[in-house]
């Protein structure tokens, strides 16, 4: 019995040590290195020289070009590139634009205008909510149920006594001023009239 004791113990104790034992499958040999990969087509490339600064003559693209003066489509008020103006480009500060007050318009404060409006653009009629989160240049706002120019609305601010309606791209979309307590109207860029009340 005392044998059969100590073969079971020399069996224990081989496993034992053979579970402890690290094998490797890889014996020092290194890893096979990824094959290069093809370059990517990459298409014509094309170069040439850039037209001289502004005032000189030269040539490009075997044409002639004169600097300095822009062609007569692209004459603008303001432009002093050769490029046009962007259509509906904002004027003034965020787009807000510089509007002279109608007689009668009260000053208006942010904290005056916070919170909801029932909005009357052109007949119809919508909610709009202004906060005081900013948003660009101006602060957050939007519109529910509005069809027109309004729906676009992202953002608002004040310039003076105007309150400006923007868009995503800090366009003015409508001009607006307090009329009464309650009550701020305007227009929007189309003309359409817009009359926020609460």
């Amino acid at each position: 019995m005392v044998q059969k004791v100590l073969i079971a113990t020399a069996v224990a104790s081989v496993l034992a040590l053979s579970a402890c034992q690290r094998t490797s499958y890889y014996q020092n040999q290194p890893a096979p290195q990824p094959q290069p990969l093809t370059p990517a087509p990459a298409g014509q490339v094309q170069s040439g020289n850039l037209p001289p600064p502004g005032g000189q003559q030269g040539t490009y693209n075997s044409g002639t070009y004169q600097s300095g003066q822009a062609p007569a489509n692209t004459a603008n008020s303001g432009n002093t590139g050769q490029f046009p103006a962007a259509p509906g480009a904002p004027t003034g500060g965020g787009g807000m634009g510089n509007v002279a007050a109608p007689a009668g318009a009260m000053p208006l404060s942010n904290s005056a205008l916070v919170g909801s409006w029932k909005v009357n653009e052109g007949g119809v009629q919508c909610d709009m909510f202004l906060t005081l989160t900013n948003l660009g240049d101006g602060l957050r706002g939007g519109t529910r149920g509005c069809t027109g120019g309004l729906s676009q609305m992202k953002s608002w601010g004040i310039n003076g006594d105007q309150v400006v309606l923007n868009d995503a791209n800090g366009y003015a979309i409508a001009r607006l001023y307090k009329t009464a307590d309650n009550r701020i109207e305007g227009q929007g860029s189309a003309g359409q009239q817009v009359v926020l009340s609460r």
